[in-house]
C-alpha cells in the first residue's frame, strides 16, 4: 500500500489548505472506488491519524479501492481554525472535490465514512452533494451531544445507500436514538451493532475497519 500525503483546498470562497494522506495499492492504474474519511472532534483529539480512521483506510485499499483522510481545519498542518461543525463542511466538499479528480478513482462510486464529529460534517456535506454514492456513518453524535441538525426532510427522502454504525455502550450516540433515527430513514440502509463498544472504539479498529470494508466493497 502507497500513502501519499497531499494538500488540497477547502471548497469556499477563501479557501483553506488542508492536509491529508491518500491511500492507494502500489501500481494501480485502473479507476477505483475512492473513500473520503472524516475524522472525530477536532477539539477533543480527533485527527486523521485517530487510529480507526488508519485502520479503516488501509482496509479500503486491501479492499480494492483508494482512500483519502485528511485534518479539518486547524488539525496538524490544516490551515484555519476549528469551525463548529459548520465550516468544516467545506472541508468534507474540498477533499470530495480533490479525491474525484484523481485520475485513478472513478468519481461514480465516491463514498463518504465519517466518525462521530466526521459523521455529523460528513451527513450535511452529503445533504448538498448528489455525487456521493453512498454514506458511512460511525458513532454518529445523537440527541445532546449531537453536533447541529440533519435536514430531515432530505434524509426521510434520501435513496443514497446508507450505513450506520455504533456500540451498545456508546453514550455519544445512544442506540434507543440511532435505531429511531435509522427506522425513519428509506431503503437501502443497513445498521451494525457492535456489541460491547462504546464511543472510543478502542480495540476494536480492525473489527469496525472490516465491517466498513465489508458494506463498500458490497457496493462496488
Amino acid at each position: 500500500m502507497q500513502e501519499e500525503k497531499v494538500f488540497f483546498a477547502s471548497a469556499e470562497a477563501a479557501p483553506l489548505q488542508l492536509e491529508g494522506v491518500f491511500h492507494r495499492a502500489p501500481g494501480e492504474a485502473a479507476p477505483r472506488p475512492g473513500v473520503v474519511v472524516c475524522h472525530p472532534h477536532s477539539l477533543h483529539g480527533g485527527s486523521m491519524g485517530v487510529p480507526v480512521i488508519t485502520a479503516i483506510a488501509r482496509e479500503l485499499v486491501e479492499r480494492g479501492m483508494v482512500a483519502l483522510r485528511f485534518n479539518f481545519r486547524g488539525v496538524g498542518l490544516s490551515e484555519g481554525q476549528f469551525g463548529g461543525g459548520v465550516a468544516e463542511v467545506a472541508d468534507a466538499a474540498g477533499a470530495t472535490e480533490y479525491l474525484m479528480a484523481r485520475e485513478n478513482v472513478d468519481p461514480q462510486r465516491v463514498y463518504l465514512m465519517g466518525y462521530s464529529f466526521g459523521a455529523s460534517v460528513g451527513l450535511r456535506h452529503v445533504e448538498t452533494d448528489a455525487r456521493i454514492a453512498a454514506v458511512v456513518a460511525l458513532c454518529l453524535p445523537l440527541g445532546a451531544t449531537s453536533i447541529g441538525s440533519l435536514d430531515q426532510g432530505f434524509w426521510e427522502s434520501c435513496s443514497t445507500p446508507k450505513l450506520f454504525l455504533a456500540g451498545d455502550r456508546d453514550h455519544v450516540c445512544p442506540l434507543s436514538e440511532l435505531r429511531r433515527l435509522v427506522q425513519r430513514l428509506p431503503e437501502p440502509k443497513e445498521l451494525i451493532v457492535l456489541e460491547g463498544a462504546d464511543h472510543f472504539l478502542w480495540g476494536r479498529e480492525e473489527e469496525v475497519a472490516g465491517a466498513i470494508g465489508d458494506y463498500l466493497e458490497g457496493l462496488s
